[in-house]
């Protein structure tokens, strides 16, 4: 979906496993756990899966450990305690509390290690109870991991592939405004952005277009522009984007297509969400990239009018011996070519 491959998703298994407490009180190093409710956790971790717009600083303690525990130069129990506690440090006491867990995974090629570290809200719950002298009984749980991605506070997801660790990582943070992440959970990870809003912004914008135009027949009056201008009016006055809302964009431009026409473009716009490292995030538009262009024109002695958004390539070029330009647009594809009817002009 976003920084696990479709294989890995299909093929991710819970290899090893360990969960410490983290908030007020003392730090206590923990055994490693047996792999239990394994598909519970799994669902979670796919969960966290959104492309990376992080990456490892020079220096970073975090990724060091991580790649002496892919090798077998640290024992995955020895590094994921020495990782929890140093998580435990950087825990603010305005935090809540929570539980943080390491997972070491495993998928078909024997060469990778991809860890998946989580800080997980503990929920009070209460469930119905038989006792034993057949009288129900409320019972109170204090600390239930529930089934809702929303109970993750934080997340990360590092490759590491025959001993070298992949650069780019996948972070969330439900604490900040998405894709950035708290302070001392990137200093935990030793982690800066690497992709600016702005830049993720020109990905979506190429990605729309890409996708728009390989969908001309799917499209209103095939007119690939007009969709364009469309999805950008709907994903510019958005709080926040995500691919839920991209997804919807492209519907509308398409003018709410049926289902079937829905299933093609959902298909095309993951897939290019996809290979441009936006699958599963959510961003701030930026109404600079957004924005609908300013229109120029240009109106010729012979009666030419040409009107076009900034951006279009368009080349002058003034001619050799003779008043006048030779004036040529460059496209991707002509939409329409119909004649003008004379009161029209």
């Amino acid at each position: 979906m976003g920084f696990l491959t479709d294989d890995e998703r299909q093929q991710l298994r819970i290899h090893s496993m360990i969960l410490h407490v983290v908030g007020d009180g003392d730090f206590e190093p923990q055994p490693a756990r047996a792999v239990e409710h394994a598909q519970f956790f799994l669902s979670r971790i796919r969960d966290t899966d959104v492309a990376a717009v992080h990456q490892f600083r020079q220096r970073a303690p975090t990724r060091d450990m991580l790649a002496r525990m892919a090798v077998a130069a640290e024992t995955f129990e020895d590094g994921a305690q020495s990782l929890s506690a140093a998580f435990s440090r950087q825990h603010r006491t305005t935090t809540r509390d929570g539980a943080f867990f390491i997972f070491e995974l495993r998928v078909t090629d024997p060469a990778v290690r991809i860890y998946s570290l989580i800080k997980y809200d503990y929920r009070e719950a209460i469930e119905q109870a038989i006792e034993a002298d057949g009288q129900q009984r409320l019972r109170q749980i204090v600390h239930a991991f529930i089934d809702d991605k929303k109970a993750i506070q934080k997340s990360a997801l590092i490759r590491i592939t025959d001993g070298v660790v992949e650069p780019q990582v996948s972070a969330r943070d439900r604490t900040k405004t998405s894709p950035d992440i708290a302070d001392y959970f990137s200093t935990f990870l030793d982690v800066d952005r690497a992709r600016t809003d702005e830049e993720l912004n020109i990905s979506l914008l190429d990605s729309l277009r890409q996708v728009l135009v390989a969908s001309i027949d799917l499209l209103p009056e095939r007119d690939p522009a007009t969709a364009l201008k469309t999805a950008k009016a709907l994903l510019r006055d958005r709080q926040q984007i995500d691919q839920d809302a991209i997804v919807d964009a492209v519907f509308a431009a398409a003018g709410h297509p049926d289902e079937e026409v829905q299933l093609v473009l959902r298909h095309r716009i993951t897939r290019k969400l996809q290979s441009q490292r936006l699958a599963g995030l959510a961003f701030p538009p930026d109404r600079r990239v957004l924005r609908r262009p300013p229109m120029r024109r240009i109106r010729t002695a012979e009666g030419v009018t040409v009107t076009y958004p900034d951006g279009v390539t368009v080349t002058r070029v003034p001619r050799e011996n003779a008043l006048g330009e030779i004036i040529t647009i460059t496209t991707d594809l002509i939409v329409e070519e119909t004649l003008v009817r004379e009161g029209a002009r």
